[in-house]
């Protein structure tokens, strides 16, 4: 178990009131002049959170301060990152602004409402909102829109326009398919066929979101005509470098081609009851659930392997069990108080990396039955290989049916490739998956654990809320690779961070804008959709 360093609070200081022994009349009493109200820092001071430049770009309140005027909202403004750039909406009203990170120019307003966070074909970070008329506009984090739709049965997903059928819904959602490139061309069709109920082995009853019977009960091979078939086509869920994956609601997962030279091949198919697949189980097959699509280092990627039992954190890991907790904290003098703050940038625990390290896509899948841990298992977009896999700690059932991807609640750090994945049961509230190994590097397991909430990732760092017995919330930062405090108690608060790395954060009532650490994030690089 977890023993966490905490820093000692610092005693409060007393002080004494002297009381005049004689009274004074209203008369006697000078009169006081009201006090100024304290100017707004215009220079951060204090301690820099880990993983921030040394210096603030820009400050956003106050004179010289170049925030824009949503920033004044009576009802304040929530934040959040949007590839290279900072979302800022609204609490009062549906308000939109979507800024350049580095330089603070307006890319894009927007008063309609935002649907989800999505991804283009290359990976990089889209919103999708409400158009005119009930339909659907993109937008890049450039600023730039990427689609825009009129039709609700069109969908967007990673590059590709999917044009459902008439009438579609979760529980009824066979029939005719369109995929289309945003600018309306026609890339490939095709019907998506229910099961057929005459078929030896079929259950009639079973529609989409059932899981049919792996093996019989009397535990006899399965029936091959009960096996999953490619050919009936399913629902797109997910798409990336001409890549579209499809899953039939049953327990099998497809990747067809989409691209010019491969429009509409089947390039790969993967069930939930394969033998090679972590855990599993003999009663039903498991449903897939697309987590996201990450590039993984090519030489890493760890070859399909035996499961590991004596992981605490995880029921079946593919290699070996995670790392021993290590001993983490913010540093302290002799007298247990904080050192002096650092006026120089705090390198994040991924800092060094080379980032020309060749990298391919892959496609995370979560295979979960009600009531047993679910499986992790990472394949190559473009072949299907099955990288690793590993059974969770959880059940993890699965969410909307045919929901494409990020998986809420998942959180990715990119410096150390680290996915942060919450657990729906058990005694294990969040496990950290290094996506390059296939393997748990830690999990959160005791009660002060339980009570943090990951908000954001910046240059190999874990930025946290937590909230205390008096309803109070603080700001923790964990190390990525193996979950030591890194700071906790700051005077400064990150409030949101690109992958890049470049921040916003809040100190004695102004808002800085940090580069990344030590010129970090300077290359370009492709976004994760999970």
């Amino acid at each position: 178990m977890r023993t966490w360093r905490r820093k000692p609070l610092a005693a409060a200081a007393g002080a004494a009131l002297l009381v005049a022994g004689a009274a004074c009349t209203a008369d006697d009493e000078p009169d006081r002049p009201e006090e100024s109200p304290r100017p707004l820092p215009t220079a951060f001071g204090g301690e820099l959170p880990p993983g921030i430049g040394a210096e603030p770009l820009r400050h956003l309140h106050g004179p010289g301060g170049e925030g824009p005027g949503i920033l004044d909202d009576e009802m304040g403004v929530r934040i959040s990152s949007v590839g290279e750039s900072f979302l800022i909406s609204s609490n009062s009203e549906e308000r939109h602004l979507l800024l350049g990170a580095a330089d603070g120019e307006t890319l894009w307003r927007g008063e309609r409402h935002i649907r989800r966070f999505g991804a283009d074909a290359d990976g990089s970070q889209v919103l999708v909102v409400d158009g005119a008329d009930g339909g659907t506009e993109v937008i890049g984090d450039d600023g730039e829109t990427v689609w825009r739709g009129s039709s609700p049965r069109e969908t967007f997903l990673g590059g590709a326009v999917v044009r459902r059928p008439a009438d579609w819904s979760p529980d009824d959602p066979y029939g005719d398919y369109t995929v289309l490139a945003p600018g309306g061309e026609e890339l490939w069709d095709y019907t998506f066929e229910a099961p057929d109920d005459d078929t030896p082995g079929a259950d009639a009853t079973a529609g989409p979101g059932a899981s049919p019977s792996a093996e019989p009960s009397d535990g006899a091979p399965a029936d091959p005509d009960t096996t999953p078939d490619p050919d009936r086509g399913g629902v797109p869920v997910a798409a990336r470098d001409g890549v579209l994956l499809l899953d039939d609601g049953a327990g099998l997962l497809q990747a067809r081609g989409i691209g010019p030279d491969s429009t509409g091949e089947l390039l790969w198919s993967f069930a939930g009851d394969d033998p090679d697949l972590a855990g599993g189980t003999d009663v039903q097959r498991p449903r897939a659930e697309v987590v996201g699509t990450y590039d993984v280092p090519v030489e890493e990627a760890a070859e399909p392997g035996g499961a590991d039992d004596d992981s605490p954190a995880a029921g079946s890991p593919s290699r070996t069990s995670s790392p021993s907790p290590g001993a983490g904290g913010v540093a302290e003098d002799g007298g247990g108080q904080e050192t002096e703050a650092s006026t120089e940038a705090s390198p994040g625990p991924g800092d060094g990396a080379d980032t020309a390290e060749p990298t391919r896509p892959a496609v995370l899948v979560r295979w979960s039955v009600p009531e047993e841990p679910s499986v992790l298992s990472l394949h190559d977009l473009h072949t299907g290989e099955l990288l690793w896999s590993f059974a969770e700690p959880g059940a993890n059932p699965g969410g909307d049916e045919f929901a494409p991807p990020p998986l809420p609640g998942a959180l990715y750090e990119p410096a150390t490739g680290t996915l942060l994945l919450p657990q729906a049961t058990g005694e294990v509230s969040l496990i950290a998956v290094d996506l390059a190994a296939g393997e748990v590097r830690w999990a959160f397991e005791d009660e002060f654990e339980h009570t943090i909430s990951p908000a954001l990732a910046i240059q190999g760092y874990i930025y946290g809320d937590t909230r205390g017995a008096d309803d109070t919330t603080a700001q923790i930062v964990l190390d990525a690779e193996d979950k030591d405090v890194a700071a906790e108690g700051l005077g400064a608060y990150v409030e949101a961070a690109t992958r890049q790395g470049y921040s916003i954060v809040v100190s004695d009532r102004q808002r800085f804008v940090f580069p990344p650490a030590d010129g970090a994030g300077t290359d370009e690089e492709t976004s994760p959709t999970g």
